[in-house]
C-alpha cells in the first residue's frame, strides 16, 4: 500500500544461541515497549505528520502475530494482512492503522507518549 513501508528484519546472526536481527533506527528521546493480549485492537487512529517522530511512525512487532489494518484517509485505499514477528512498519501521515492481536503480541513504537500529542486523530473519518 502506498504510504506504508513494510520491512522484514535482517538476520545478522543465527547460531545455537538463537537469532539476532538488525533494523534501522532514528533518534528519539523515548521508545515504547507495548504488550497486548490476544484479541486486543490497538491504534485505531492516524497522524497528521506534525510530529517528526510520527512522520513516518515506526512500529516493530517483536513477538507474536497480528493483523495490520491500514486505510489511506485521503484515497480510501485499504490494506489488511497478518504478520508474524519480527517485522517493522513505517506508516506515513494520514494512514489510519489498527493492530489486531492474533496472539499475545509485543511491539516497539519508536517514539514516546509525548510524540503523539497534537498529532493523533482517533478513528477513521467518514465520507
Amino acid at each position: 500500500m502506498q504510504g506504508v513501508e513494510i520491512i522484514f528484519l535482517e538476520i545478522v546472526k543465527n547460531d545455537e544461541r538463537g537469532i539476532t536481527f538488525q533494523f534501522p533506527n532514528r533518534v528519539s528521546s523515548n521508545i515504547l515497549l507495548i504488550k497486548r493480549k490476544q484479541g486486543v485492537i490497538s491504534g485505531k487512529h492516524y497522524h497528521t505528520g506534525k510530529s517528526v517522530m510520527k512522520n513516518p511512525e515506526t512500529i516493530i512487532i517483536i513477538d507474536g502475530e497480528a493483523e495490520i489494518i491500514l486505510r489511506n484517509v485521503k484515497t480510501k485505499e485499504e490494506f489488511k494482512e497478518i504478520y508474524t514477528a519480527p517485522v517493522m512498519f513505517k506508516i506515513n501521515p494520514f494512514i489510519y492503522h489498527e493492530i489486531r492481536s492474533i496472539t499475545d503480541v509485543t511491539f516497539l513504537d519508536m517514539n514516546g507518549i509525548d510524540d503523539d500529542k497534537g498529532d493523533t486523530i482517533k478513528g477513521f473519518p467518514e465520507d
